[in-house]
Order: structure tokens, then C-alpha cells, then sequence
């Protein structure tokens, strides 16, 4: 296995620095070489992800494809602070162990299966509100679910158990995606408009297009789905337990988080920007004196994320830069008729783009791939340039197959959850978000003067 990566490697290293040798001198052909070897290697995880977006910066600052302040623009963004937040509050939540002292609490006086589903699904939407990242949540959640199965007695072919992980997990990830600071792609999409267009979208603003319909639809549906297809018997004996007061450095940290929460939804009025907000909480945790974490910790945290994230804002800014953006929709747009088309079917074939996108990589690649087309895009539609921004949305919501998401796969992965079962739930979500949310969402959107 340790043969197979280090050749991996050797193959990708050789890749990207050949990659201005094949591209015959056309920055181009070259750009898009790199920015395809990248997708890939996003996609397919042979190497990690953070060891990709690492070859992608030395590749093309090697071979001068990018400016300097280009390739490394991810970096500048507010984007990546917002991740480094989440690794920091995340934490300080596993830490000292604020999953179970919620949890425990959640618990009380339940008495069948189908309000403990709707509990997991309410609990997976609380933290994507509290925790800025999904492995963390996923990670947190998991073992909690694991061991409330065993202490139910739900063995392991009991359809039960499936409804009850595949929800922790789903509801831990997908309500998500509406959140801005809550999920990878979200931060991508973020950091690349940014980057290019010099936009930036406020946490509430994000949060009033998208959850209303998007996030709270999937919260409603992830459930609906796991009763329906992993159905049991309906009552359920908690053994007694007796809930642990709470520490002092846990209603330390419920007090941060309520309080970094509030600032993150009113940030349109006090103007203060989401990841300045999310560092200073990240800080806070760290200061001596405070308890919540010793300052050393920051040099224990793991910073795939980070680097992934800059990476993937970087990739939007490389391809925004060379043009091939443009040239890429220019393509799209010479086979599909969009000049007669009304503008719900253009909504319809921005999504469809997007989720093709999703397909073939995985979701965070889609903002960073996405997100440089916006522009030409906006143009040949006669769309805003928001409008064409937000529509890549509906795609993060709505996907089909557990590698598009990698919190997902891992989650399903740490619980045991067969692929077989959990595709089962994920194709009748795709399909039922397809027909009911995605519509729905447009008309939302166009009620708010988002969408023409």
C-alpha cells in the first residue's frame, strides 16, 4: 500500500512539472493540464488533498503559469481564516467533551425511534450552527450515535441502526451547505467570489437564500427517508443514566458560541466580516489563562484543511486568470440554446453544470471550478452576477454519492453504514431535492430579487 501512494506521488510530482513542457508553450493548454491533474487528484484522494493543493502552488509558481499573488491568493482570503477557526473551535468542543454533555441532555424522556431520528437530525443541524467544520462534527457525532445503538440493543442487521448513522451523518453535512461558515465548498465559493470578483457575501445573506428552503428542506427529508426506508420497532427503552453537570470550561465554551453565533447573524448590521469574528473566537481559546485550550495546541491541530481550502480557492483564481473559464463556457454555451430559453430553465442549466461538476470531482471542487465561469456565465444569460453565484448552491444540497462529500464517506465509514444502504437513502434524497427544493428554491430566491 505504502508502494502504491509513493508512486502516486512520484507520478503526480512528474505530472505537474512536465505539465509546461506538454502544454507546448501555450499557458492555456498548460493551465488547464494543471488544473485537471488537481480535479483529479481532489477527486480520486491517492495522495491527500492537502499534499495536492501544495503540489498545485509549487507547480505553478515553478513554472510561472500565475503571478505570484495569484497562485497564492487563497491564502489572503478570509476564507481560510474561517477554517483555521473551525479547527480551533472544533477543538476546544472535542476537548472538553461538549458532545456528550449536550447529547445526554437531548436524550431525556425519549421514548421511540422515530423521535430519537428527528433528535440525531436536530442535533446534526445544531452543530453545523456551532461547529465551522464538518469532519469535526462527523467525528463528533459518530462515536455518540455508536454507542447510543449499542445501548438501545440495535444489533447489526437491524435496519435501525442504518436509519439511525446514515441520519447522524446526512444531518451533520448536507443542512449544512446553506450555512456559510459550516462547510468546505461554502468557504470555497466565498473565498474564490472574493478573489475575483471582489465580492463578498455576508453570513446572513447566505443563510436567508439558502437554508430556508435548501437547509431546512434537507433537514425534513434526510428523516422523512430513514423512517421510510429503515423502519423498526417504533418504541425504545434508554437505560437510566443521569446527566453530568455542566464543567466550567464547557458553559465557557456555550457562551463563546453563543456569543461568536450572534455576531456571525448580524454581521450585515455591524459589519464585521464572519472569519474575523470566527478568528477572534479561535484566539480567545487559545489566550492563557482562559482554560479552554494551552496555546501550544496550535501546533497539534491538523492543517489539511487549511491548505485544501486555499488550494481550492487558488484553482479559481489560476483559472479565472488564464481564461479558460470563459473559454470553457464559451464551449457549453455554443451547444445549449440559452438566448430563447425562460430563466427557470436557465436556473435549471446552471444547476445541471454544477452538479455535473459535482459528479466528476467532488463538492468542494465545484465553487473552485464553478465560480471563474460566473462571470461569463452572468454575461450570456443575462443573469446578475449574484444570481449566478448562488444557483451552485442547490448543488452542494443535492448529490447522490457518498465520495462527492468526504466528511460523508468518512462518517459512513467510522459507523460501518454498508454502501448498498446508504446509496439506497441518498438516490431517493437526490431525487426528491431534485423535483421538490430545487424548484422551490428559485421561487425563493426570485422572491427575494436574487434570482431574475
Amino acid at each position: 500500500m505504502q508502494k502504491t501512494v509513493s508512486r502516486s506521488v512520484a507520478l503526480a510530482l512528474g505530472g505537474a512539472f512536465v505539465i509546461s513542457v506538454a502544454g507546448g508553450g501555450s499557458t492555456l493548454l498548460s493551465t488547464a493540464l494543471l488544473a485537471l491533474l488537481a480535479a483529479f487528484l481532489w477527486a480520486t484522494l491517492v495522495i491527500p488533498a492537502e499534499l495536492t493543493a501544495l503540489l498545485f502552488f509549487t507547480a505553478l509558481l515553478l513554472t510561472g503559469l500565475a503571478p505570484d499573488a495569484v497562485a497564492l491568493a487563497g491564502f489572503q482570503s478570509k476564507a481560510v481564516w474561517l477554517v483555521f477557526a473551525g479547527l480551533v473551535l472544533s477543538e476546544a468542543i472535542g476537548r472538553h467533551d461538549m458532545g456528550h454533555a449536550l447529547f445526554d441532555r437531548l436524550l431525556r424522556r425519549l421514548t421511540s425511534y422515530r423521535g430519537l431520528v428527528w433528535l440525531i437530525a436536530a442535533t446534526g443541524l445544531l452543530m453545523a450552527f456551532l461547529i465551522p467544520s464538518a469532519m469535526g462534527r462527523v467525528l463528533l457525532l459518530a462515536p455518540l450515535v455508536l454507542a447510543l445503538a449499542d445501548r438501545l440493543g440495535f444489533a447489526a442487521g437491524d435496519p435501525r441502526r442504518h436509519g439511525l448513522f446514515i441520519t447522524a451523518v446526512l444531518g451533520a453535512v448536507v443542512p449544512a451547505f446553506t450555512i456559510i461558515t459550516s462547510n468546505v465548498p461554502n468557504l470555497v465559493l466565498m473565498g474564490a467570489a472574493e478573489a475575483i470578483y471582489d465580492r463578498t457575501f455576508t453570513y446572513f445573506e447566505y443563510l436567508l437564500l439558502n437554508f430556508p428552503v435548501l437547509g431546512f428542506g434537507a433537514f425534513l427529508l434526510i428523516p422523512l427517508l430513514a423512517l421510510r426506508l429503515f423502519p423498526g420497532e417504533a418504541r425504545i427503552v434508554l437505560p437510566e443514566s443521569r446527566a453530568v453537570p455542566w464543567t466550567r470550561d464547557q458553559v465557557k465554551i456555550g457562551v463563546l458560541l453563543a456569543v461568536t453565533l450572534a455576531l456571525w447573524t448580524t454581521d450585515s448590521l455591524h459589519g464585521i466580516a464572519s472569519a474575523w469574528i470566527g478568528l477572534a473566537a479561535a484566539l480567545f481559546c487559545l489566550l492563557p489563562g482562559i482554560g479552554l485550550l494551552p496555546p501550544q495546541s496550535i501546533g497539534k491541530l491538523n492543517f489539511g484543511p487549511w491548505f485544501f481550502a486555499a488550494g481550492s480557492i487558488g484553482l479559481g483564481g489560476v483559472v479565472s486568470h488564464s481564461g479558460l473559464g470563459t473559454l470553457l463556457w464559451g464551449e457549453v454555451a455554443g451547444v445549449v440554446p440559452l438566448t430563447g430559453l425562460p430563466d427557470p430553465a436557465k436556473y435549471a442549466v446552471v444547476q445541471a453544470t454544477a452538479m455535473i461538476m459535482a459528479c466528476i470531482t467532488t463538492l468542494p471542487a465545484i465553487p473552485a471550478v464553478f465560480t471563474p465561469l460566473a462571470g461569463a456565465i452572468a454575461d450570456s444569460l443575462g443573469w446578475p452576477l449574484d444570481a449566478v453565484l448562488m444557483a451552485q448552491v442547490p448543488a452542494f444540497v443535492i448529490f447522490a454519492f457518498p465520495f462527492q462529500a468526504p466528511p460523508v464517506l468518512v462518517g459512513l465509514t467510522v459507523l460501518g453504514v454498508p454502501l448498498r444502504a446508504a446509496m439506497r437513502l441518498m438516490a431517493c434524497y437526490c431525487l426528491a431535492a431534485t423535483l421538490l427544493l430545487s424548484p422551490l428554491h428559485y421561487l425563493w430566491g426570485r422572491l427575494l430579487g436574487v434570482f431574475p
